[in-house]
């Protein structure tokens, strides 16, 4: 077992390539995670440049990665994103300016209601919010997907778990357990070209349990980016985040209208308005009707001529699904007697 470091979880630690969008962030991070103290930011030069003099009401420490990688380190860098972020935030926390125990975050992982530091620890126990199952994860189409399968596969070799931590909020990190989950799989792949979530959050509990309360079940709004995009493993409870898509703020988006800035007027009435919205388009879209004015992944998607082809089958599927609910209502309606006797048997068996 490895000997953990105790420390308050003040400090983020972000990656970034697209300081508009960071700066946001750090508008809502400063709002409704007032106690947070300090955001280091690792970026290229042009990042540090622009973020340079900025006062987003939170300490930043700015990190350039050309200054921080050696010559050798910067050619070999990876071209996927996910395995170019790990190998990142591997450098940055053996070199870097890192608490021994932090939140890691990304640019794009924006608070919509306050947070209490007990969110991300419980008596001195790091909590970790998971998504998926790695070993259910089926698909297979992006870097990002093959990323998840090459670290299920090493947390299975080792005798870790396999959750995906990939939550797109930001997590408890213990730097120490970061590095030694990365060296644990440098005789299976010395790319390391393994999920910076997910490896060191399972393997953490394999070597240091005591380290982490049992994980919790993600809050992210936006993860995926449209509900229905691919099948929850469990539905996000009590949603605290927003997985920012800017794509999602321009006509015809989920939240167009919206503005993207924090509304410092009424925050959070403008956190309400977007989770209704996701809320309502959940429902509709679980029954397969779309908002006229939203350009959703499903009928807008590819050529002219597949979207043709898309919105007249979701056409008539919705009309099958009407079908089936008029054709299925006595049976629906006869299991929900039966759910609310059972209910009422349970009430009564408890009262007695």
């Amino acid at each position: 077992m490895i000997a953990v470091a105790q420390a308050t979880l003040d400090q983020l630690v972000y990656l970034s390539n697209r300081p508009g969008i960071l700066a946001e962030t750090l508008d809502y991070v400063r709002h409704f995670m007032p106690w947070a103290r300090e955001a280091v930011v690792l970026g290229p030069a042009s990042t540090i440049e622009a973020l340079r003099g900025a006062d987003p009401g939170i300490r930043l420490t700015l990190v350039d990665e050309t200054a921080l990688l050696t010559p050798a380190e910067a050619r070999e860098l990876s071209t996927s994103h996910s395995a170019r972020n790990a190998t990142l935030r591997r450098i940055l926390y053996d070199r870097g300016p890192v608490a021994d125990v932090f939140l890691q975050s990304d640019d794009d992982y924006r608070p919509l209601r306050p947070i209490a530091p007990s969110f991300f620890s419980d008596d001195d126990r790091l909590v970790s919010y998971a998504c998926h199952d790695l070993a259910l994860w089926r698909r297979n189409d992006t870097t990002y997907d093959r990323v998840q399968h090459s670290t299920y596969l090493a947390l299975s070799y080792l005798g870790a778990g396999h959750l995906n931590f990939a939550s797109h909020l930001p997590q408890a990190i213990d730097r120490r357990l970061f590095g030694a989950a990365f060296d644990a799989t440098m005789e299976l792949d010395p790319t390391g070209a393994f999920c910076e979530w997910s490896l060191p959050l399972n393997h953490g509990r394999l070597v240091a349990p005591g380290r982490f309360s049992a994980p919790r079940v993600y809050r992210t709004m936006c993860w995926p980016r449209y509900p229905h995009e691919w099948p929850y493993w469990r539905r996000p409870e009590q949603i605290a985040f927003e997985n920012f898509h800017p794509e999602l703020y321009a006509s015809g988006g989920l939240f167009a209208g919206i503005p993207t800035a924090l509304d410092t007027d009424s925050p959070a009435q403008q956190a309400f308005s977007k989770l209704s919205r996701w809320y309502r388009f959940d429902l509709e879209a679980g029954r397969l009707r779309f908002p006229r004015d939203v350009r959703d992944p499903w009928r807008y998607g590819g050529s002219p001529a597949s979207r043709f082809a898309r919105r007249g089958f979701f056409r008539m599927a919705a009309g099958f699904r009407r079908l089936w609910e008029y054709v299925a209502l006595e049976e629906r309606t006869a299991l929900s007697e039966l759910a609310g006797r059972v209910d009422q048997i349970e009430r009564r068996d408890r009262a007695e």
